[in-house]
């Protein structure tokens, strides 16, 4: 299942923009699990980050918003 920006709440929608800056150690357990789950982010030994899917969902909004 792809998931889409508009599929995101608010609140992931941020979590992301924030971990594609760089670590995120303020996100919730409860988030980062949900980022998890939908195949968005990773765990790593220092806490959740985003991965390759999340990174490219991220990137393409922010790239479509900036064309449109």
């Amino acid at each position: 299942m792809k998931i889409m920006w508009g599929d995101l709440t608010e609140e992931e929608q941020t979590a992301l923009k924030r971990m594609n800056r760089g670590r995120y150690p303020a996100i919730s357990k409860e988030l980062a699990e949900r980022l998890v789950f939908l195949g968005l982010a990773e765990m790593r030994p220092h806490g959740a980050g985003i991965n390759r899917t999340g990174r490219e969902l991220v990137i393409n909004t922010l790239l479509g918003a900036r064309f449109e």
